[in-house]
């Protein structure tokens, strides 16, 4: 809590006896009428609250820590009067199941990759439309955005019964290979391990795409059953150790391959002290600073590139005319995102067109760390 707004915010706060769970009827806020005849605001009267969080991710490493920070950066601006029950690595809810599990109230809190719920969540994959920036914090920034004053995403989420409190993307693609890949020719006939929409823009790109687990990779690339891997980032590939059996790490310009994001069930939300709405609001705003920085993701970066070179390997970046090559391929994207976002009942140009807006509008004070020149 710091300065004189933590200070107002604590005032605000006072301690009840014992604690609830979420959900609970003593959860509810309540108000004390101000001085008849006063223009003084009406003073919340809250209670110490628990939540619920859950995620697929690992607590170590750049993705679960930073989450972790992100709740504990919300419970310090509370006044330790909001906390937070765990569960990380997949232990209550996976990944596939992170959806439903919020929507429906398993759990208060889940991180949430859109990616796997096409069907609930595809206005979000306009993020993931080719060669529109290569910055998390640009995407971050510009989705929640959307989230915040977009009104078809603001029902979508009703729709899925959940408030989305910030959005958490990936860095950009990374590919590794034994082969030096620096061109669209070398490519062509390449075996490489893609995932979702990445796999169909492999064969667009000449290469055959090989459907596999990320878990999968290491084993496949040491056995050459692949010829090359993509559909991760750089931070995933050297957790997984991949800089140990690969020789280049090529940086395509790809940008974003799939987008994530903290949601509370609604109805848990709307229960909620408006103090805890504000906490929420509060640090994700400085979080998605944070987040890009050189403490958590710039830094992870920066590590990733440095284990690579450590190992003996390559970083390739291809060249901004081979880049366009590349995009020329795969323009096509944005028209079948608004081709199937019409299917879905939305306006997918109108969605493509705010998007893009907004990456112009973020891009000139990008602050992620940029690999390219």
């Amino acid at each position: 809590m710091n300065g004189k707004r933590g200070f107002a915010l604590l005032l605000a706060l006072t301690m009840a006896v014992g604690m609830s769970g979420c959900g609970g009827g003593g959860q509810t806020a309540q108000s004390q009428s101000p001085v008849e005849g006063s223009n003084s605001p009406k003073e919340e009267k809250v209670e110490p609250m628990t939540l619920t969080f859950a995620t697929h991710l690992p607590e170590t490493g750049v993705d679960g820590a930073s989450l972790k920070y992100f709740f504990e950066e919300v419970s310090k601006e509370t006044g330790g009067q909001l906390t937070f029950d765990y569960h990380f690595a997949g232990s209550l809810v996976k990944a596939t199941d992170s959806l439903t599990a919020v929507s429906d109230g398993l759990v208060d809190i889940a991180f949430v990759p859109e990616g796997f719920f096409e069907t609930q969540f595809y206005p979000t994959f306009v993020a993931t439309i080719p060669y529109t920036t290569t910055s998390e914090w640009v995407t971050n920034k510009a989705l929640y955005e959307m989230f915040r004053t977009y009104e078809p995403f603001q029902k979508m989420c009703d729709g899925q019964n959940v408030v989305n409190l910030g959005v958490v993307a990936p860095s950009e693609l990374s590919m590794c290979s034994n082969l030096k890949i620096s061109s669209l020719e070398d490519l062509k006939g390449l075996k490489i391990r893609a995932m979702g929409a990445v796999n169909a823009d492999m064969a667009r790109l000449g290469a055959t795409p090989v459907a596999m687990d990320a878990s999968e990779i290491y084993e496949a690339l040491e056995r050459k059953t692949v010829d090359a891997a993509t559909g991760i980032p750089i931070t995933l590939a050297v957790s997984f150790k991949l800089q140990e059996i690969s020789d280049y790490f090529i940086f395509t310009g790809y940008g974003m391959y799939t987008t994530s994001s903290i949601y509370m069930n609604k109805k848990v939300y709307e229960k909620l002290p408006e103090a805890y709405k504000q906490a929420f609001q509060t640090v994700y705003d400085r979080f998605v600073d944070e987040y890009s920085s050189e403490e958590w993701m710039g830094g992870a970066l920066k590590d990733s590139v440095q284990a690579i070179k450590d190992a003996g390997g390559e970083v390739v970046v291809l060249s901004k005319e081979e880049q366009a090559k590349w995009a020329e391929k795969l323009a096509d994207n944005a028209q079948t995102f608004v081709d199937t976002a019409n299917s879905y009942g939305y306006n997918g140009q109108e969605i493509l067109d705010t998007y893009q807006a907004l990456v112009e509008k973020y891009t000139p004070d990008d602050i992620a760390y940029q690999i390219y020149d």
